[in-house]
């Protein structure tokens, strides 16, 4: 299980805001702390960050998560010092208002809330809609768009205000586990393979991937530069162990129930099967995610780059995906991490990843 004195190390990161093209304050967290288990860490133009342990072992595996999350950029201040913004990533519009979120400026974070009409004035047929995000508005309590400008540039961001906090079973509730969560599993990983560097064959290849959330960018730029041979996203997924979900659409998978493993045409069988035999070895209960088409993560973009790479996909069950209170397990993020870091032990110059 997860020491307690690690999670504070995911507070930090869910507390270090950062929406698609703006990951600065989480990437530089995740910096201070890989450069500990790893031999050199570098960012690249996009601001992935890029770190190595044992560079020059074979075969070259890279391990992937995205540090990215949701978010709103501010594009329109009205008189009245309301602020209008545009959202980043894929948002349901009736999760948002009443939503506390901090505006992030050069002076520092202000304290918001996400506006809209009173039910009390809507008419009988709007009352049964989902809002439009062009009628949502962020108050800061300002008093004029004067007041307000000065106070938050055009082209701030926001994110919701939503920390940490645990719940019972080991379970936890915050915004932005998609993907902080993952960051989080695969530093235990590199954490976990640094101090049995001297079984490790591999080179492996951390990655804390940008702009995932707007379309995968920094984990196909990085997976050109690192040209691994076998590569592992690590995202969350949907579960269906909650009501209003069908298993029969998204399979069985169940919080605090293990490890994901992705199955289909994205997905190498050999490092599938690597998986399943690490998971097994370990006595690591799994759960598999069938995905007929496109998982709708890193992994499609990477598997294609180059001359191909060797991919897989291993997620971490999380319920209420994109909203301010997503919940996820510390045993399976923990369980994530050990998986990875046996499966990692296991690869050698011989490993063959030919279907």
């Amino acid at each position: 299980m997860i020491d307690e004195s690690r999670v504070s190390f995911l507070e930090r990161l869910i507390s270090s805001p950062s929406p698609s093209g703006f990951e600065q304050q989480v990437q530089q967290v995740v910096r201070e702390e890989i450069k500990q288990y790893t031999d050199e860490v570098r960012t690249d133009v996009h601001g992935n960050v890029i770190a190595a342990l044992n560079p020059q072992g074979t075969p070259r595996v890279m391990l992937t998560a995205h540090g990215d999350e949701l978010g709103f950029l501010i594009r329109y201040i009205d008189e009245q010092g309301f602020l209008y913004f545009a959202p980043i990533g894929g948002f349901d519009p009736s999760t948002l208002p009443g939503n506390r979120v901090h505006v992030h400026t050069p002076s520092g974070p202000i304290l918001g809330v996400i506006g809209r009409s009173p039910v009390h004035t809507l008419s009988s047929e709007d009352r049964g809609k989902s809002p439009k995000l062009a009628d949502l508005w962020i108050d800061i309590g300002a008093t004029s768009q004067e007041d307000a400008r000065k106070l938050v540039p055009l082209g701030s961001v926001a994110t919701r205000a939503a920390l940490l906090e645990r719940m019972q079973n080991d379970t936890i509730v915050s915004r932005a586990l998609d993907d902080k969560s993952s960051i989080f599993a695969l530093v235990e990983t590199m954490r976990r393979l640094h101090e049995k560097r001297e079984a490790l064959k591999a080179g492996v290849f951390f990655v804390s991937a940008v702009q995932e959330e707007v379309g995968s960018r920094g984990a196909q730029t990085a997976a050109f530069s690192v040209d691994p041979l076998i590569a592992v996203a690590v995202d969350v997924t949907f579960t269906s162990d909650h009501p209003g979900t069908s298993k029969k659409e998204l399979g069985d998978v169940r919080l605090h129930g293990g490890p994901v493993l992705s199955i289909g045409g994205h997905i190498n069988p050999r490092v599938y099967q690597l998986l399943v035999k690490a998971a097994d070895e370990a006595g690591i209960a799994w759960q598999i995610d069938p995905q007929a088409a496109r998982t709708s993560t890193d992994t499609d973009v990477i598997q294609v780059v180059r001359g191909g790479v060797a991919t897989a996909l291993v997620s971490i069950p999380c319920r209420y995906l994109h909203t301010g209170s997503e919940i996820a397990s510390l045993k399976d993020i923990d369980e994530v991490a050990e998986l990875l870091a046996r499966f990692v032990l296991a690869l050698d110059k011989d490993t063959n990843v030919i279907p």
